[in-house]
């Protein structure tokens, strides 16, 4: 009969002992979980697409890629290294005529294959996945929603897929994938507001070094073409038209007019938009000859072609944009009296 009440006390003893170890135990198990976790914090999609600009922009590269655009294949190389703390790409069409280019030092020199080699001066990089390696994404926070899509592979890399949904009508979608090694780009999906893909850029060999590319440096060291000055025209004076109404995000970045190369006795009002991923160009001139309905509007890929003719004139609209953006834009358009 007293044996129960013993067994009890030398359990309930039992539990004393123990219970300050074990809630040590949970303490540190708690603390060791919480290090862990923060260890691995994962990026934000923002903070991915950040990393990748970094990426793009500093380290030692190689890629192979395939431009898919209208059912149509283009494989192109880019040779990409850091030379005097400055970028230099070396970039060529690997299928048919020769076509090369190397941008180094503010400068892009011109190959081409039956015609003289020229250099022009631009800091602009024009070369893969340079619009969204240069992309303002906290700016673009007022225009696009960045949301992670999940992982996958592309070219035998690890990567995550970050997907640029535009807040409206006016503007493509994009849908970026990264290397989770190396954070580089290898992929770039274009899409329209209706979630059709138009266009596509795809890695299908990345090679990374820590050093640059010998060749790459002896082509920065080599004579390069003589560059080649733009004559402004004589003729070129303020444009006298203007848009009262932009895509959000957009700005005008250039609005003159002049006169063409090729026909010099016609004045040309020409406008530029930017919004950091893509331009569009707007060409405003006299009235030609009456255009059917398949002239109005071509497509290729993502860019768009749309000529609408209102009186006397004759406005063509040129970029990678919905064709709702070029039709309001050219509805936008005012003539304004110029002096000048």
């Amino acid at each position: 009969m007293n044996k129960v009440p013993r067994v009890r006390t030398i359990l309930a003893g039992s539990l004393l002992f123990f219970i300050p170890f074990s809630m040590a135990v949970t303490d540190a198990s708690k603390d060791e979980v919480a290090f862990v976790a923060q260890e691995q914090v994962t990026p934000s999609a923002i903070e991915y697409l950040q990393l990748m600009q970094n990426a793009y922009q500093t380290k030692n590269y190689e890629v192979i890629y395939l431009s898919s655009l209208q059912k149509q294949l283009e494989p192109m190389q880019l040779i990409h290294g850091v030379v005097d703390e400055q970028q230099v790409s070396y970039f060529r069409y690997l299928n048919g005529a020769i076509r090369e280019s190397l941008q180094f030092a503010g400068e892009i020199s011109y190959f081409e294959q039956g015609t003289p080699a020229y250099t022009l001066q631009s800091r602009h990089n024009r070369h893969v996945f340079a619009n969204i390696a240069e992309f303002d994404y906290e700016k673009g926070l007022s225009n696009y929603d960045y949301v992670i899509l999940g992982k996958g592979r592309i070219a035998g890399k690890q990567s995550i897929a970050i997907r640029m949904i535009s807040k409206d009508e006016y503007r493509y979608s994009y849908v970026i994938w990264c290397d989770l090694n190396s954070l580089l780009p290898l992929r770039l999906d274009t899409v329209s507001p209706a979630n059709v893909l138009l266009e596509q850029l795809m890695v299908v060999s990345l090679k990374i070094s820590d050093h640059v590319n010998p060749w790459l440096i002896k082509l920065t060291e080599n004579p390069r073409p003589e560059v080649v000055h733009i004559r402004q025209s004589e003729t070129e004076r303020k444009s006298q038209w203007k848009t009262n109404w932009l895509p959000p995000g957009f700005v005008v970045v250039k609005n003159d007019q002049h006169s063409l190369a090729m026909n010099e006795n016609i004045p040309v009002s020409y406008m530029m938009l930017d919004d950091g991923i893509v331009n569009v160009s707007i060409y405003i001139s006299t009235k030609k000859l009456a255009l059917d309905e398949k002239q109005k509007l071509i497509r290729h890929g993502s860019t768009v072609l749309y000529t609408e003719q209102r009186g006397n004139f004759e406005v063509n609209v040129v970029g990678d944009v919905p064709v709702a953006t070029a039709k309001r834009l050219v509805k936008s358009l005012v003539w304004i009296k110029n002096d000048n």
